[in-house]
């Protein structure tokens, strides 16, 4: 019973996804080192960096604080997020 419980809360969570240009992105590297920060942000359930576009694929969930994955991002050196 409590993992039907459990199971049903997941369902629950209401995940989103997005994509956000994050400048500065010129080599695999980078995109590894983005995608390895965001692993640690709090609601990120997802994120794939295109190298060619800085497009970044994010998935996430109601946790997901845009101010904080900026700081983690922008902190990391020469990435600027980009907000249309």
């Amino acid at each position: 019973m409590v993992v039907i419980q459990k199971l049903l809360a997941l369902k629950e969570i209401k995940m989103k996804t997005t994509v956000i240009k994050i400048n500065g992105i010129h080599c695999k590297s980078c995109k590894i080192l983005i995608e390895d920060v965001c692993k640690d942000i709090k609601g990120v359930k997802s994120c794939c960096v295109d190298v060619q576009t800085g497009k970044t694929l994010l998935e996430y969930d109601e946790n997901f604080d845009f101010a904080v994955f900026k700081k983690e991002v922008e902190g990391l050196g020469q990435y600027k997020i980009e907000i249309n």
